[in-house]
């Protein structure tokens, strides 16, 4: 295993939580060869310093609790982070249901109310360019 390689991954470890594909991607910007960036991947995921299913689920709770992002808006930051397809459709199915999606879009109607933003046309748009589903805009609004 590439030592070089390892050391950078666990360098950009201890700086926050990483999923394993933006990992492996920052170590390619880096220059490091495929090979040893799978090697590393796999032996940090062996250890359990990588896990995918942790990192959704810790980035997408840590997003609903301080963010007012909706349900595509969070997909879309999940996929920039290389996450499989898979585990973003299922960590977003468990732990940002449309429940948890309207009391987010109800924090962030009355946040722009707050603001001077309350006309319907305006908070709609506000809220399809965070993201949210239709019905959940449509249920927020009325």
């Amino acid at each position: 295993m590439n030592q070089k390689a390892y050391d950078k991954a666990i360098q950009l470890l201890n700086m926050r939580m990483h999923a394993s594909g933006e990992l492996a991607q920052k170590l390619k910007t880096k220059g490091f060869a495929d090979s040893d960036i799978r090697e590393v991947v796999k032996k940090l995921e062996d250890l359990r310093f990588l896990d995918d299913e942790h990192f959704a689920r810790i980035f997408v709770e840590n997003m609903k609790a301080y963010k007012d992002w909706g349900y595509f808006g969070l997909k879309a930051k999940l996929i920039k982070k290389y996450l499989p397809s898979d585990i973003i459709e299922r960590t977003l199915e468990r732990f940002y249901p449309p429940e948890v999606e309207l009391a987010v879009a109800e924090r962030l109607v009355k946040k722009l109310k707050n603001r001077g933003r309350g006309r319907y046309q305006k908070l709609a748009r506000s809220l399809a360019s965070k993201g949210f589903r239709n019905e959940i805009i449509g249920k927020v609004l009325d």
